[in-house]
């Protein structure tokens, strides 16, 4: 496994692979590696001949400075578990590779996608993601990418983005892969103590309730998001940041759960923002 820190030796070693017609694939991440992350790195396997992991924790996603410094970060361990899962090249990059000290600014932004969710109530979040996966995406240069599921409206514009700006690279979703009580995997869960993971237990049978739910017939948005509110908050130590039913492409409000939709949640256990998001079927389908 090869390990680049500079934009010189990632793309000598992606043009060296260009050159003997090799497919790559691409996983980029923020470290702190878990189960999901390495089963985005099998996906890239199963498809690709080369895979590429990145681990670069962006700045420029974060609204909070505080959760930027408090974001766990273990490269040590992150790099012995690509090799073990036998990633080919690690672009392992400091700050200043990827933000040089330059005039000038961009800004990306997708307005109806980030109108609602974690880009209403995280301003700046999704300019910083789209950034940093543009340069990524330039500097790599895969064939396809990879990224997970429960960071569902990532992934919609994540998706959008590269068809907008012709990125010559297919976006492969990866389905959420769970604890043993069904919480979503997350670098986040490793901020929870002992109580507060107790806690978080109550997300996924939130969306449990919300399947019987639907099985019983419930159609209206509100009253349905108002049950689901009430059945979190039952613990005092979750603030529901908040709790939506939309259409699973447009990620805009659904008037109604008649056909299938996407259920996205994000809520503070304590001080650790989790989020979870899951495609409901339509009793009426």
């Amino acid at each position: 496994m090869f390990v680049a820190r500079t934009v010189e030796d990632l793309q000598k070693t992606i043009l060296d692979w260009k050159l003997q017609e090799h497919s790559i694939g691409f996983v980029p991440t923020m470290g702190f590696l878990h189960e999901g992350h390495l089963e985005l790195i099998r996906s890239s396997q199963n498809i690709c001949s080369k895979t590429v992991v990145s681990i670069f924790v962006n700045p420029a996603q974060f609204n909070d400075p505080e959760d930027y410094r408090k974001y766990p970060i273990d490269n040590e361990g992150d790099l012995k578990k690509c090799e073990t899962s036998g990633v080919d090249l690690v672009f392992l990059p400091e700050k200043e590779v990827m933000y040089p000290n330059l005039e000038g600014n961009i800004t990306l932004t997708q307005i109806d996608l980030q109108r609602n969710l974690c880009g209403r109530t995280r301003p700046g979040h999704f300019e910083g993601v789209m950034l940093i996966v543009s340069k990524l995406f330039h500097l790599v240069s895969p064939n396809k990418a990879f990224f997970g599921l429960k960071d569902f409206q990532q992934f919609r514009i994540i998706e959008d983005m590269v068809t907008l700006l012709n990125f010559p690279i297919e976006i492969h979703g990866v389905p959420t892969l769970r604890e043993s009580d069904g919480l979503a995997m997350s670098s986040r869960n490793a901020r929870l103590s002992s109580k507060e993971r107790e806690t978080a237990s109550l997300i996924p049978r939130m969306f449990a309730l919300a399947q019987r739910l639907i099985e019983n017939g419930e159609q209206h948005p509100q009253t349905f998001t108002e049950i689901l509110g009430d059945f979190l908050l039952s613990s005092a130590s979750i603030k529901i940041d908040y709790i939506e039913a939309v259409h699973p492409r447009s990620l805009q409000i659904a008037n109604d759960l008649k056909s299938d939709f996407l259920l996205a949640i994000a809520v503070f256990v304590g001080n650790t923002r989790l989020i979870d998001n899951q495609i409901l079927k339509s009793k009426n389908l």
